[in-house]
């Protein structure tokens, strides 16, 4: 017979049996329809989702396409490229002829090419056969070939041969051949107005050359508008009298003249001196950048769109003897000093934005057709880097504003190849409306895509309450079907504590591939069209209590059709009883105590919906923090009871086609408080907070990949140039034990202008900056010694840098082959560090072949999974 004591120990033991068992056992979160049971609509709502990119224009083959103008009496257009070709393309029968090939004279590097084109306003009149002129603005060197910075802006016209149907290359007369020092900020906007020819020119591009360039008419044709006659009419124009000179002197055995010839000057342009003490062609001065410009005849105004330097991006309305500002204010923000005695009329933009919308301005101007009445009488315009296309609204009562149109290159996936960027838009007389774009590194062809609207699609219920997340919005208890998760790397939000889950599409069991994520060690993982992350945002107000916070905004991250996402906003009333559905981006301020006492205030920006996607980009896969190393730690659950392995978590309720029950060799990255390396907490830092932008296939131009598993030798930031022209001159990237030197260090520790990340922090992470500092200086020559090619990474999913010796000589040649020899795929580069992009090629093993200009090679087997 069993005792009292005995069966009670028995009992408990059994208990204690039992409820292991049940710990042990992963219950389904319950069943949860797509898009957070059909609350979240399946495309961009609002009216961001009424607009896209269509591509129906496949035929057509043009590199690097920059200018779109229709070609009189047909219903050709001509197409100019950066490279130096000019094709007669009918867009009907998707039909191209190159009609002017000048390659063997411009300068396709950095922003350098041939950047614009005017026809004289009398082409395709019989009556004028000495009108049938291109004056095109391109960048001219007697070496082409040799890829840096120096070279001429010239401007040039070009006759029309009738009988062989193109442009006479031999016809070539130069107006304007201007030495310049720099491949960027060439400007090269050009049109006609009244018989007389404008052409927008930038300064000499570098920090060094500002003063030289800028704000004066006695050097060279730099930083304006300029307004020439070339029909050289005596009756409103007189001869030249002043020659524009060179900052520098070209290199030896380049031609050393620079100089104007073949126009005459307008009787009343705004700067005139009969002495010559001037240089007369300037209309306006101060512009810094302008890509584009435009001519409204109907309001007989000029706007041109002037690239910022770091802080805000212009959009001028232009008039006679205007001065733009440019190099003592960018936008409202102070960039030099001012002259102490300032030439023409000081003008502020019409309007001008931040990093927030992008960081280089493309103009399209004023929309005057019928195919689009709501952009009718509207500036439209589009940001290079962002690939936004925005729309100025204008309004007496109020300051211009910009309405976003779409973002990402629209909510229609689009086929385009690696680092493709807008580089125009242009009107038909239509009313259509063109899409340029380009590939960089401009070796690879653009595209020519049609702007497109459809009706909007509604916005989701504007508040939380309406949307069944919460069954409990106090204390944010979440509904059914919905799934907690943490990550192990958090990305730096300004002090504010984040709560965050998912919601997988499932019918209770996630036992079909449509209801599970597509699980990768390393790479981004894939998830089901459908699936909604939520991410809860507290701000501590107290630096005391960690207890007192307020809520600040709840954001929803939807991926949507067709391989597309987008995200919305949901901020929190000062009551803390609701949230409500942002438009648009806001800002709010809160107080912050310390004991009690005031401790000052803190900013808050709440972003819009076009933001989020600035970091959850597509080339990031969209969704940043949910991957393997992210969630490859323990978390506890109450509905277990019991902490456990998020990713075994996953895998046991099959939410991940994948399994396994020892996650310990898998990788994982740490936080910056965590007892790990050093070098670990980095790498984990910058992957979370830097590496959506800074990747393979990321931002244009820029190499470096800090992605968490990229090694140290192949994230390109050890010992290399910054390429940006407002980093210091001397600066690298990061400059082996100094730190103080490394632009890393310096942006990541900068607030304001040139901070980075560019967006969502007012706040320095001054934590992770005293480790940054301490990683830098501990290094050693160790770290970049690097006398070898490194490929990585191999097998790859498509993307992969390849790193040359340093000392061959540029330019390199990749060549890939298939395994039967064949030639699939050829690229050119101008630096040592490559990214290439081999998603066309296909799966499968491969031959890549590196040759340098001396004839060096390399060769090694790829294989693209």
């Amino acid at each position: 017979m069993i005792s009292k004591s005995k069966a009670a120990v028995m009992v408990g033991l059994f208990s204690i049996l039992l409820l292991s068992m049940m710990a042990s056992v992963t219950r389904a979160p319950g069943a949860m329809g797509a898009y957070l049971n059909g609350v979240f609509p399946d495309i961009t709502p609002g009216f961001g989702g009424a607009w896209y990119l269509e591509n129906n224009l496949p035929e057509i083959d043009i590199l690097a396409p920059l200018k779109v103008l229709e070609f009189p009496n047909s219903e050709d257009v001509l197409i100019l490229c950066k490279t130096g070709q000019l094709w007669r393309v009918n867009l009907e029968a998707q039909t191209q002829e190159l009609v002017l090939d000048i390659t063997d004279r411009t300068v396709n590097y950095s922003e350098a090419g041939a950047i614009s084109i005017a026809l004289h306003p009398e082409f395709g009149n019989p009556d004028f056969p000495d009108k049938q002129l291109a004056f095109i603005f391109y960048r001219y060197k007697p070496e082409p070939e040799v890829h840096d910075h120096l070279g001429y802006n010239r401007l040039a016209k070009f006759s029309w041969d009738e009988d062989a149907q193109q442009f006479d290359k031999a016809s070539e007369e130069i107006l304007i051949q201007q030495y310049d020092r720099s491949a960027w900020h060439n400007g090269g906007g050009l049109f006609f107005h009244e018989g007389l020819l404008y052409l927008a020119v930038g300064d000499e591009g570098e920090p060094d050359h500002r003063t030289e360039s800028n704000q004066t008419l006695e050097r060279g044709l730099f930083s304006g508008l300029l307004r020439i006659d070339v029909d050289n009419d005596p009756t409103r124009s007189h001869p030249i009298r002043r020659q524009p000179i060179a900052n520098a002197a070209p290199p030896e055995g380049w031609p050393q003249e620079t100089y104007t010839q073949g126009y005459m000057i307008p009787n009343d342009n705004p700067w005139l001196s009969e002495a010559g003490d001037i240089l007369e062609e300037f209309y306006a001065i101060g512009i810094r950048s302008p890509y584009s410009t435009h001519f409204d005849p109907q309001e007989n105004t000029i706007w041109i769109s002037d690239v910022g330097s770091s802080k805000r991006e212009e959009i001028n309305q232009v008039e006679k003897g205007d001065n733009l500002q440019w190099n003592f204010l960018e936008g409202e923000d102070w960039a030099g000093g001012r002259p102490d005695s300032l030439i023409g009329n000081e003008k502020a933009p019409l309007f001008h934005y931040g990093n927030d919308l992008g960081n280089c301005v493309i103009g399209a101007g004023i929309y005057r057709g019928s195919e689009f009445i709501y952009l009718n009488g509207r500036y439209l315009f589009a940001d290079y880097v962002r690939d936004n296309i925005m729309v100025l609204r204008t309004d007496v009562n109020s300051a211009p504003e910009a309405e976003i149109l779409l973002t990402d290159f629209g909510p229609e996936p689009v086929d385009l190849p690696q680092f493709s960027s807008i580089s125009g838009m242009h009107y038909l007389s239509n009313g259509e409306i063109l899409v340029t774009t380009i590939a960089w590194p401009f070796r690879e062809g653009g595209r020519i895509l049609h702007l497109r609207q459809r009706q909007a699609v509604p916005d989701p219920p504007a508040k939380l309450s309406e949307l069944g997340v919460f069954t409990d919005l106090e204390r944010l208890e979440v509904a059914d079907g919905i799934i907690p998760y943490e990550v192990n790397a958090p990305l730096w939000s300004d002090r504010a504590i984040k709560r965050r889950w998912m919601a997988i599409p499932n019918d209770g069991e996630f036992n079909q591939a449509s209801e599970q994520i597509k699980f990768s060690e390393e790479e981004d993982w894939e998830f089901p069209e459908g699936t909604v992350f939520i991410k809860h945002f507290d701000l501590p107000t107290s630096t005391s209590n960690p207890n007192e916070r307020v809520k600040l905004e709840t954001r929803f991250f939807i991926m949507a059709r067709n391989n597309t996402a987008y995200g919305l906003t949901y901020k929190w009333n000062e009551e803390q009883t609701e949230a409500y559905l942002q438009l648009d981006n806001s800002s709010a301020t809160y107080d912050i105590q310390d004991e009690g006492q005031s401790a000052g205030t803190q900013r808050w920006d709440f972003p819009g919906r076009d933001q989020c996607m600035s970091c959850h980009n597509s080339n990031a896969n969209f969704v940043l923090g949910v991957k393997t190393h992210q969630l490859n730690s323990e978390m506890y659950y109450p509905s277990l009871g019991v902490s456990k392995n998020q990713l075994q978590y996953l895998s046991d309720l099959n939410v991940i086609d994948h399994d396994d029950n020892d996650w310990s060799d898998y990788p994982r990255a740490y936080d910056l408080n965590d007892f790990v390396s050093l070098d670990l907490r980095i790498r984990s830092y910058l992957d979370a907070n830097c590496s959506s932008c800074h990747r393979l296939g990321g931002i244009s131009g820029v190499t470096m990949d800090l992605r968490f598993h990229t090694p140290l030798e192949s994230k390109n930031i050890i010992e290399l140039p910054t390429l940006s022209q407002t980093s210091g001159h001397d600066n690298l990237l990061v400059e082996p034990g100094n730190h103080a030197a490394s632009e890393l260090w310096i942006r990541d520790q900068t607030r304001g202008d040139n901070q980075m990340p560019p967006l969502g922090t007012n706040l320095v992470d001054e934590a992770y900056v005293e480790a940054l500092a301490e990683w830098i200086d501990a290094m050693g020559e160790e770290e970049v010694d690097i006398e070898h090619f490194i490929t990585f990474p191999n097998p790859s999913n498509g993307w992969m840098v390849v790193r040359a010796n340093a000392n061959w000589q540029l330019p390199l040649r990749v060549d890939v082959f298939s395994a039967d020899g064949k030639l699939v795929h050829t690229e050119e580069h101008r630096e040592h560090t490559m990214h290439l992009g081999l998603q066309r090629v296909g799966s499968g093993a491969f031959i890549m072949s590196v040759t340098d200009a001396a004839g060096n090679s390399h060769a090694e087997r790829i294989v693209v999974r």
